[in-house]
């Protein structure tokens, strides 16, 4: 598969799940579906672009193999699979800490510094945004003991 093959194949797959998303965000009782009908429109329109962007010219690059390595992209798509499997398990914090780590490392970069800084970063942020100021309740955790303190 050619680089520019798997853009538009990526992008209709963005789009098809926004018309999924903003069909089920439909059957959500009165505001409830609004920000994530917001969301899906955001999504539908970013892979639309990139359909128009893919169409519109050709580059160098188009010919090349979309996945360049192609064990990490499946120790990449593995690495989704498990962390949608252990949202089910254990719930939300776990697996994104787990997963913001791993997917750097898996795509070869060494220097963990960063992406942990940036993945704690990320989880105590949508806990401050979701669980403290919007009052929205995240999938069951493990450690919902430890997040009553938030609530």
């Amino acid at each position: 598969m050619t680089r520019r093959q798997g853009e538009l194949g990526f992008a209709a797959v963005l789009v098809a799940v926004a018309g999924l998303a903003v069909h089920r965000a439909a059957d959500y009782p009165g505001a409830a579906g609004t920000y994530p009908k917001v969301l899906a429109v955001l999504l539908g329109i970013g892979g639309i672009l990139v359909i128009l962007r893919t169409l519109a010219g050709t580059r160098a690059d188009d010919k090349a193999p979309f996945f360049e390595h192609g064990l990490r992209a499946l120790l990449g798509f593995g690495a989704l699979a498990l962390y949608l499997i252990g949202i089910g398990l254990l719930g939300f914090l776990i697996p994104s800490l787990i997963l913001g780590i791993a997917v750097p490392l898996l795509l070869g970069l060494r220097n963990l510094r960063l992406p942990i800084l940036t993945t704690i970063g990320t989880v105590i942020f949508i806990l401050v945004v979701f669980v403290v100021l919007l009052q929205r309740p995240l999938p069951p955790d493990v450690l919902d003991p430890l997040l009553r303190v938030l609530r």
